[in-house]
């Protein structure tokens, strides 16, 4: 798949990509894991710029829940836009259930089910 070579990284926006809840504090989340960039199988189908600008801006609460429940091969290989996470049947289930909380609202956590 050919990507263009003159991407930017996405402007900050006001809401998480995920559960748009109006947060102020967004991380940034490499869709393609920054440890999986010198990947050889990701080089020959994402360009060095893809993989290092492609991000998605999240609120912590998403960010963590991500991360505890797909691995970072998954995330490099099959998650690796905002709609593909979003269809990740657990996170799906999260964010659903985050979107209807206010913006200052921080879920305790949980180890189960970490990877």
């Amino acid at each position: 798949m050919a990507w263009s070579k003159h991407l930017r990284k996405p402007r900050k926006p006001a809401h998480c990509e995920l559960c748009q809840r109006a947060i102020g504090a967004l991380t940034e989340h490499h869709l393609h894991p920054k440890s999986r960039h010198k990947d050889k199988r990701l080089l020959k189908q994402f360009s060095r710029e893809h993989l290092r600008l492609s991000i998605a801006w999240l609120c912590g609460p998403c960010h963590k829940h991500i991360h505890r429940k797909i691995s970072e091969r998954e995330l490099a290989y099959e998650y690796f836009d905002v709609e593909r996470l979003r269809a990740h049947p657990e996170v799906s289930e999260f964010v659903e259930w985050l979107a209807g909380k206010p913006a200052d609202f921080v879920p305790k956590t949980s180890r189960r089910g970490r990877r």
